[in-house]
């Protein structure tokens, strides 16, 4: 049988890639080639520019840490930057800032410090460098406390408030080269007579209190913004101050120290706290049996403490005297009047003042004897029995006492204006008083005797230790006296002064300004029949030229305390 037999044949064509397929293959190539190059191109362009970017912020962040690193050092450059400015950095055993930039290789660095207050800067460092969109950049940005710093905590303001001889209390306060513009406190039921400021140590407050034509007492808060809680507190008698208020040191409460009525014999207090007024508490301890004519209290420095001491005068002329120890009156273990006999019960002849080291409170009045004032002293624990100073120059009683004590020291320095119109001084050392031989007397012939002509104050400027100055009403002019430490010197005439029957002096702790209150008389010259202030700064020792705070006209006398001015 025959075998079929099967052919199979493949055929291929021998026909090429045609012209298109050949020019669309080369266009994909050429599309990877270049794909391919960017990518890599973009690849080390990319790594280049971070790695300019991570040495651009390792600059910027070493700028930083090396004006850190000034500032712990305490580098004078850096702490005396007061406003915006740019600097470099250099380096040779330290770090300094230098110029206005600085370079490392391609790349600029610039510490930009600007003050936020007097002890923050903020600090920018930026660092620049070309590339290839032109010109590229990083900055870091760092706040800065002065840890070496002491924190200085809010205190109250420095302010002045004065009597138009209305039912509105007007003030201004120092922005620490000029009084600012004249402000309204709350009005209150009667013309003002007297007026006590004081300022808190802690807080951004002020309290004031008037009295009024009526007797009528009043208190009110300044928060810092505003006037408010304004509060009658009691009602004393229509032309003496029965009342009076002093902060606590340590706990910076305001003690509100008043007569209820106008008839009392016994005085009461309240406290303000910073945010509320406490009720009214009376205290009957004291043994005085008449009206209560002048309230004076003053606050121990010590930083620990509380206490405030007070003083009181009756219109029976008695004299006595009571501490605060921060929760309650007490009468020193002496529970019968000091003096029943007093120079007059009408006029401020008391005052109490603390020795600023010792914290020891000195106790002064004028007794009904001519030349006689009598102190006593409390330590906290005991009270001296009454001791006897005799100033021989004296015209006649003591009407009008005031104790100034200097800071940082025992030493308190004495004014007395008498029934005669005559002004004295003496200063006490810690332990005694000294003698006419270092203390002439200051004038025969004052305003007059029916306000208090005269006031006294201790420097504060650190040029200035020891020194005090007193300031009065001579009768046609205003005088100055500086105390140097060992003997008055010569007084000087202020210029632009007239008649004048009140002087309110205070001294800033904080820059060592001093500022002198002036009440001018209603017979001065009508164009000058103002409220006036005075002040030295600086440590200086010539007085300002007049500034007008009213124009007046002032009232006849007496003028009562119608000027005060208060320093935390």
């Amino acid at each position: 049988m025959a075998k079929a037999r099967f052919r199979i044949r493949l055929s291929i064509g021998s026909r090429g890639f045609s012209p298109v397929e050949v020019l669309l293959a080369a266009t994909v190539f050429g599309f990877l080639v270049v794909a391919l190059i960017g990518a890599i191109i973009y690849g080390r362009e990319s790594t280049a520019s971070s790695g300019d970017r991570a040495r651009a912020v390792f600059l910027a962040d070493e700028g930083l840490q090396a004006v850190r690193n000034l500032r712990d050092a305490n580098d004078s450059t850096y702490v005396n930057t007061a406003s915006s400015t740019n600097y470099g950095l250099s380096q040779t055993t330290q770090w300094a800032l230098s110029g206005t930039s600085d370079t490392n290789g391609i790349y600029t660095r610039q510490v930009n410090i600007t003050p936020i207050d007097s002890n923050r800067k903020s600090v920018t460092v930026t660092v620049s460098w070309p590339s290839g969109n032109g010109t590229s950049q990083v900055s870091v940005t760092g706040r800065f406390s002065n840890w070496l710093a002491t924190i200085v905590p809010p205190t109250g303001p420095v302010m002045m408030a004065y009597s138009k001889t209305t039912t509105t209390p007007f003030y201004r306060i120092w922005d620490g080269s000029n009084w600012g513009a004249e402000g309204s406190a709350q009005s209150v039921v009667g013309n003002i007579n007297y007026i006590v400021l004081k300022s808190a140590r802690t807080r951004n407050e002020a309290i004031m209190g008037v009295q009024t034509s009526t007797g009528a007492v009043y208190v009110q808060v300044w928060n810092g913004t505003s006037w408010g809680n304004l509060t009658l507190v009691g009602t004393g008698p229509t032309t003496t101050r029965s009342f009076d208020i002093s902060y606590e040191k340590n706990g910076d409460r305001a003690i509100i120290t008043y007569s209820p009525t106008a008839t009392s014999a016994d005085f009461a207090y309240r406290i303000w706290n910073g945010t509320t007024l406490s009720t009214a508490t009376t205290i009957t301890a004291p043994p005085t049996t008449g009206a209560i004519n002048w309230i004076e209290t003053k606050q121990n420095p010590l930083a620990s403490s509380n206490e405030v001491a007070m003083i009181m005068l009756d219109a029976n002329a008695d004299v006595y005297g009571m501490a605060w120890n921060g929760t309650t009156w007490g009468p020193m273990g002496t529970a019968t009047a000091w003096d029943t006999s007093a120079a007059t019960a009408t006029k401020k002849t008391i005052d109490v003042e603390y020795e600023q080291t010792s914290g020891k409170a000195m106790f002064m009045w004028g007794d009904a004897v001519a030349t006689d004032q009598y102190y006593r002293t409390w330590n906290g624990t005991t009270l001296s029995a009454a001791t006897l100073l005799d100033i021989a120059a004296e015209g006649g009683v003591a009407e009008w006492v005031q104790l100034a004590s200097r800071p940082n020291s025992n030493e308190i320095m004495l004014g007395v204006q008498d029934a005669g119109a005559d002004l004295n001084t003496r200063k006490w050392s810690g332990s005694a008083w000294d003698t006419a031989t270092q203390h002439v007397e200051h004038s025969a012939a004052t305003e007059n005797i029916a306000s208090r002509n005269f006031d006294i104050v201790w420097e504060t400027h650190s040029s200035n230790p020891g020194k005090a100055w007193l300031i009065w009403g001579d009768g046609a002019t205003v005088t100055t006296k500086q105390w140097s430490g060992t003997a008055w010197g010569t007084g000087a005439v202020l210029s632009g002064s007239d008649d004048t029957s009140f002087v309110r002096l205070r001294a800033d702790p904080a820059s060592g300004a001093v500022f002198a209150g002036i009440y001018q008389n209603s017979t001065a010259a009508v164009s000058a029949q103002d409220i006036n202030e005075r002040r030295l700064t600086g440590g200086g020792t010539t007085w300002s030229g007049k500034n007008t705070i009213w124009a007046g006209p002032t009232s006849a006398d007496p003028v009562y305390f119608r000027v005060d001015i208060s320093t935390p």
